[in-house]
């Protein structure tokens, strides 16, 4: 969902859903089985599968960079480094650790 206004988040948010698709099968006792498609819910599908991998729901992945971005923040005090002029004052943190991510069909 990275967009570059919401004129284009709204169109995205209107293309998922209207990419949304469903059928009803019928199995070999008769019986009804709604079978889903599109692209929402693929996207819905894959967060799901992932979320166990995914940086966006791993606290302790989250709490680590967290963690070093305090130690950056405090190295900048202790050696007065803060009170210098720099670019934007804003402190990186990279995530160094691996993203095992499936894409499931």
């Amino acid at each position: 969902m990275v967009v570059s206004s919401r004129e284009e988040y709204e169109e995205r948010a209107i293309s998922l859903a209207k990419s949304l698709c469903y059928e009803v099968h019928h199995d070999s006792r008769g019986d009804m089985e709604l079978k889903t498609g599109g692209e929402l819910i693929n996207l819905r599908r894959n967060l799901f599968l992932n979320r166990d991998v995914m940086p966006l729901f791993d606290a302790k992945r989250w709490t680590k960079n967290l963690e070093k971005s305090y130690r950056a923040a405090w190295r900048r005090w202790v050696d007065g480094s803060m009170f210098r002029c720099v670019d934007d004052g804003n402190i990186w943190v990279k995530d160094e650790d691996e993203i095992l991510v499936r894409f499931y069909e």
